[in-house]
């Protein structure tokens, strides 16, 4: 519940809308600096999706992580030793709670409350409407609420009859119960492909549509976390040309067209792969059918898909479960329709991922995916953010000028932005604490998914080009 003892009013107040993983780095950059902030979130604890009693969440309580305990940890506090080398979703639930109590931002947290609506009337000035019934006025608002909050469905999915039941990625919660029934997993990237491997586990048949196809890479390269080799030793991936690269991955894994995939239709560098262990050889052993895409439903709740590898033609199959992982549409209810203008992609225009064009007040975290760990990315994004919301707290000529030169870049390309080097400084709580330096992270660049007009899908990034231009901009204030 909120302290008692705060008697700062909302209209000085900076508001965090989720207490997910980039809600509580938020939190805990601006009390930081000293701003002052309510975080609230429609759930009973700290953690997003991460918490295991949310009913809304995308992970499932056998989730295997794809990135390893050193890129799934804030820079000021260290994953225990104790906990696994990928984290299951208790241990991550266990560190994000721990983190919030470390920082004493359950204090400033009011659970089961969520934001009915947040409505800008000048700079600086937002009303804000929760579910208690509550009205306030605050000063900023950072919405964390993540990307999972509108799924995206094909159009074919309203034609399957209700004799077929269909879920959308984020209600799936394991694959108990599956036993003598036939399952179609339909989407290109990682979701899917960790879905299709947890049905595989008890359904009878488990079918995998892919429109798209990516590679597939082990998390585990030489022995060791692949995350953790490549930012070791960087030239191991980064370093080497596309076909070297692509040898590389079939002799450790082997070629997803050999085992019925559809063919990468990007070169591995310049893919947003899949990262598994274990979905090749689900598909070797026959456990999991690959598909390809969707082209029609009969009204007996038949599915007709495109065939894969030698399989040409239209092939039918009679799923009892439809799972869509075809990814997440962006946009919050709690928002005016409109308030962020769209690029000419469709794209929110949010600068670095975050950022609103023109306004100090608004900031939405993490709105776009990355291959690989997030967390260092939504801390870069609010340490920014805190640091914007204190200049225009603080006034003072050294804040201002580090505002403007912020505003400056915001009002132009991304491109514009030098990507500083992963040895750059680290982190506003890092160095507070004194603790930790920069996260370092591989080296690839990522090929936007073919996208159908009117989809407004949350795009896809390069993660080491975001992350290094957050660091430089963040270098701005600090």
């Amino acid at each position: 519940m909120p302290d008692l003892h705060d008697q700062i009013p909302t209209r000085e107040k900076v508001l965090i809308i989720g207490a997910g993983p980039a809600g509580l780095a938020a939190a805990a950059a601006l009390k930081a600096l000293d701003v002052p902030f309510d975080l609230v979130d429609r759930a009973a604890h700290v953690g997003g999706i991460w918490d295991p009693e949310r009913e809304d969440s995308p992970v499932w309580p056998t989730m295997e992580m794809i990135s390893s305990r050193e890129f799934t940890q804030y820079e000021d506090m260290l994953q225990p030793v104790s906990f696994p080398e990928y984290l299951s979703p208790t241990h991550m639930a266990k560190y994000l709670r721990a983190y919030a109590a470390r920082h004493g931002l359950t204090e400033h947290f009011r659970p089961r409350t969520a934001v009915r609506s947040a409505r800008p009337f000048e700079e600086g000035v937002w009303e804000v409407e929760l579910s208690t019934g509550e009205i306030g006025i605050y000063r900023a608002v950072i919405s964390a609420h993540g990307i999972s909050e509108h799924p995206h469905r094909p159009d074919w999915a309203s034609e399957v009859p209700s004799s077929v039941r269909v879920i959308d990625a984020k209600e799936w919660n394991g694959a108990d119960g599956l036993e003598g029934q036939r399952v179609l997993v339909v989407g290109s990237g990682q979701s899917a492909a960790d879905i299709s491997v947890d049905a595989a586990r008890r359904a009878l048949e488990v079918r995998w549509s892919m429109r798209t196809g990516h590679w597939v890479v082990p998390r585990r390269i030489a022995g060791i976390p692949g995350d953790v080799a490549s930012s070791r030793e960087p030239s191991l991936l980064g370093g080497l040309n596309a076909k070297i690269a692509e040898t590389v991955i079939r002799r450790a894994v082997g070629d997803p067209t050999g085992v019925g995939l559809p063919a990468p239709a990007a070169p591995l560098l310049e893919d947003a792969v899949i990262i598994s262990d274990d979905v090749l050889d689900r598909v070797r052993e026959g456990r999991i059918t690959p598909a390809g895409e969707i082209t029609g439903v009969d009204a007996d709740g038949t599915v007709t898909h495109l065939g894969t590898g030698s399989h040409a033609g239209h092939l039918s199959f009679a799923p009892d479960l439809i799972v869509l992982a075809t990814g997440y549409e962006t946009g919050a209810d709690h928002f005016p329709a409109g308030l962020v203008p769209r690029t000419a992609e469709g794209d929110l225009d949010l600068f670095l991922g975050a950022f609103a064009r023109g306004r100090d007040d608004l900031v939405i975290l993490g709105q776009q995916r990355v291959a690989g760990g997030v967390l260092p990315i939504l801390v870069e994004q609010a340490d920014i953010a805190a640091y914007m919301m204190a200049a225009t707290r603080e006034g003072s000529s050294s804040a201002s000028s580090a505002l403007e030169r912020f505003r400056r870049l915001r009002a132009g390309s991304e491109e514009a932005v030098p990507a500083a080097p992963s040895s750059s400084g680290g982190g506003l709580r890092g160095r507070v604490g004194s603790l930790l330096g920069s996260q370092k992270i591989a080296v690839r660049s990522i090929a936007a998914p073919r996208r159908e007009a009117q989809e407004h899908l949350v795009p896809q990034a390069d993660r080491d080009t975001l992350l290094g231009r957050l660091r430089s901009v963040r270098r701005l204030f600090a």
